[in-house]
């Protein structure tokens, strides 16, 4: 390479970078956003509904292994078992008694059985379990 084009190669490289508003000695570094997952389900903490997943590989409910499998989180961030216990819990909360508890169980997993997300096995073991649940 000749002098000359060395001296235009330089021109265009300063020329470029003065535009661009890049130097060698100024570059700039932009780090990724920091992502945190605490509870490890793949949904980051500022979009999850369920920062505290069950990750279990089962659905427990009042220590009682259902034998259902726990599916991953939604995009939410809440897995099956977190759901299942938001609507025990909720039932919990909204009956009287022992009875109306195991009525609205019944309810909430008949939706579930009519979307197709238990199988009618699965329902008739949540509500065995709550059944005995006091």
């Amino acid at each position: 390479m000749n002098s000359k084009d060395v001296r235009r190669l330089f021109a265009v490289s300063t020329m470029a970078m003065f535009i661009f508003g890049a130097s060698a000695v100024h570059a700039q570094v932009v780090l990724p956003p920091l992502i945190i997952d605490t509870d490890g389900d793949g949904v980051q903490d500022a979009d999850d509904q369920c920062p505290l997943s069950d990750l279990s590989t089962t659905v427990l409910i009042n220590g009682v292994n259902t034998g259902i499998t726990n599916t991953a989180a939604n995009p939410s961030g809440c897995t099956f078992a977190d759901l299942v216990e938001e609507m025990i819990d909720t039932c919990l909360e909204d009956a009287k008694n022992h009875g109306q508890f195991v009525s609205c169980v019944s309810h909430e997993t008949n939706i579930l059985k009519r979307a197709k997300t238990i199988t009618g096995k699965q329902k008739g073991k949540i509500q065995n379990i709550v059944a005995k649940m006091r």
